[in-house]
């Protein structure tokens, strides 16, 4: 019986080699606009990612809850692109309040800030089929402006969708007049001295036109007014709800009627809007987590296909050269010789990662005395959390002691382990200059050492 093997695609290592001397460049485009008017359809389009979810008509309650970033890798004049696109929960959605749809936005972009990721650029989808823009749509748009900042707006589009899903076009074309020469609508970014936004229609709905909306911001990149107020190194680091973003929010929390119900959903809102540094640092490392490990799954994911290569192509040589018999391990030297470099530079990197916390926990009220050990947690999702189980401040008993140990055991450090990190936290603030060039979150070493 004669054996066969496979060997992978000639095609794909083909376009494999020839993706790897393209330049590649990373960019970000938030994708923006009220519940229902087609972000994730727009996204799923043109990334051709048909798992992205996306909203029944009658459901009042938008899909998107969380921003997401869906990736599509893009070849343009000879340059790889790898664009992010972001998607983000509507200002409307009924399971959200507008103080939690901008906390979160202002959250990713901010922590992308840090992260030395900047915007491309803004998309702003509204619907065309919607006989009036409201009180809530005139809200958001504000929102939108003063989030960017009206020196930004040539990086915006304003994107018209649902073109052809109402009996009369005649009266589609009507309403796309009124949003741009309206300045209550779409006017005043439109024609803003020549910092001008700009305005397309998502029609016909294909890739190509999607991409035709996106091209423009290929090679661009702009630092939106929210991160300058907030997290600038020169900025006034104002808390979201003294932006100018965050004033449009407060400014409507004033006006709600105080029922029981409103009054529970004003209470978080104000103190979403008065979320200070501590807060914003905890959201800023969860978010470097994961990066992190993201990234080194990428790298784990990597050195598999290498290592799978490398022997498919030591079978076939062998088995044509020296017969079935011989060694096809040859190879496996170079192989570990390039994943030992790689496992150590992960493990610099998480080092990196803890010491960069220690820098900045020192002007924090609540951090100050937090073990770094928390950013390598998965499961470290709340600040209360991190406080009880990572809090190295003397305590009268020995049981929250224990329960660190015990706590180090489950996310897979060994409580030996968990006790020489609390005792060695103070050393880390040697490692300065990291930066992370990937946006994931356990990162304890017996997830990534085990190949």
């Amino acid at each position: 019986m004669t054996t066969r093997t496979l060997m992978p695609p000639r095609t794909t290592i083909q376009s494999t080699m020839r993706a790897a001397h393209l330049k590649r460049k990373i960019l970000y485009i938030l994708v923006m606009g009220l519940s229902g008017v087609g972000k994730s359809t727009f996204i799923s389009i043109v990334t051709e990612n048909d798992t992205i979810p996306i909203g029944a008509a009658s459901n009042l309650m938008g899909e998107t809850q969380e921003v997401q970033d869906y990736i599509l890798d893009y070849h343009h004049n000879g340059v790889l692109y790898e664009i992010h696109l972001i998607d983000s929960p509507g200002f409307d959605d009924g399971a959200l309040i507008d103080t939690d749809v901008l906390s979160r936005i202002a959250t990713y972009v901010n922590t992308n800030y840090k992260l030395k990721q900047r915007l491309a650029g803004v998309l702003y989808l509204h619907d065309i089929t919607k006989t009036k823009v409201g009180w809530t749509g005139k809200r958001n748009l504000r929102m939108l402006e003063n989030m960017i900042g009206t020196d930004a707006y040539r990086y915006c589009t304003l994107v018209t969708t649902k073109w052809g899903c109402t009996t009369i076009s005649k009266d589609e074309e009507t309403r796309e007049k009124s949003l741009r020469e309206e300045r209550d609508f779409f006017g005043s970014m439109l024609y803003n001295n020549g910092m001008n936004a700009d305005m397309k229609r998502f029609d016909p709905k294909t890739k190509k036109r999607a991409l035709e909306i996106i091209i423009p911001y290929l090679d661009q990149k702009f630092t939106p007014q929210i991160s300058h107020q907030m997290v600038a190194p020169d900025g006034p680091k104002l808390p979201l709800g003294e932006t100018e973003a965050g004033k449009v929010v407060v400014d409507n929390l004033t006006k709600l009627k105080c029922t029981e119900d409103q009054l529970l959903k004003l209470e978080r809102a104000q103190e979403t809007l008065s979320q200070k540094y501590d807060e914003k640092l905890f959201e800023e490392f969860k978010q470097k987590r994961k990066v992190l490990r993201r990234k080194i799954h990428m790298q784990r994911s990597g050195r598999w296909i290498m290592r799978t290569s490398l022997i498919s192509g030591a079978i076939v040589a062998t088995v044509l050269t020296l017969g079935p018999g011989a060694s096809v391990f040859a190879l496996e030297p170079a192989f570990e010789k390039v994943a030992s470099r790689q496992r150590k530079m992960e493990k610099e990197e998480k080092e990196k990662l803890k010491a960069k916390f220690v820098e900045e926990s020192q002007k924090s009220n609540r951090f100050s005395q937090i073990s770094p050990d928390w950013v390598l947690d998965k499961n470290m999702n709340r600040l209360q959390d991190v406080e009880d189980l990572y809090s190295l401040k003397s305590r009268s008993s020995d049981s929250d002691i224990l329960k660190i140990a015990k706590r180090g055991e489950v996310v897979g450090f060994a409580a030996s382990e968990s006790s020489e990190a609390i005792l060695g936290a103070a050393d880390l603030a040697k490692f300065e200059g990291w930066e992370l060039s990937y946006s994931d979150t356990d990162l304890s070493d017996s997830d990534y050492e085990k190949e």
